[in-house]
């Protein structure tokens, strides 16, 4: 049985995220992401904090937008891979306006995929199917 708890689908997508804690200001880039949470790759810290549970709070540009959102959140998940560390992080609170900026930006992100695919069906025939001739 899966542990995945996520309410909604997150889409693969990279973008630079700011974190502040209260042990400093972070970079880190996201793996994926949804209008309720993230996952974020960071670099190890040398005293290597554990962070689940930890409340943060994040500050990234939408892609192609011009839209910056600031939202609290809080980490669901840590793992550590080599010099890396992994968070899932669920987002808890953000102004209304960047809601439904996010909202629309994932919704953009989830429609242009989903062409993509389409197109990429509609190109390749389906094994035993002969076209027109």
């Amino acid at each position: 049985m899966s542990q995945d708890r996520r309410e909604q689908i997150r889409l693969p997508v990279e973008i630079c995220v700011q974190q502040y804690l209260p042990e400093g200001t972070f970079l880190g880039l996201t793996r994926d992401l949804s209008e309720r949470g993230l996952y974020l790759t960071a670099p190890r810290l040398k005293d290597d904090l554990a962070l689940y549970g930890a409340p943060l709070q994040l500050e990234f540009a939408l892609p192609g937008t011009g839209e910056t959102i600031w939202a609290r959140g809080h980490v669901c998940y840590e793992s550590t891979d080599g010099e890396l560390k992994g968070l899932g992080i669920r987002l808890t609170d953000m102004a209304e306006r960047h809601a439904r900026s996010l909202s629309r930006y994932v919704e953009s992100v989830r429609k242009a995929r989903l062409h993509n695919l389409l197109l990429r069906v509609q190109r390749s025939p389906l094994p035993g199917v002969v076209g027109p001739h």
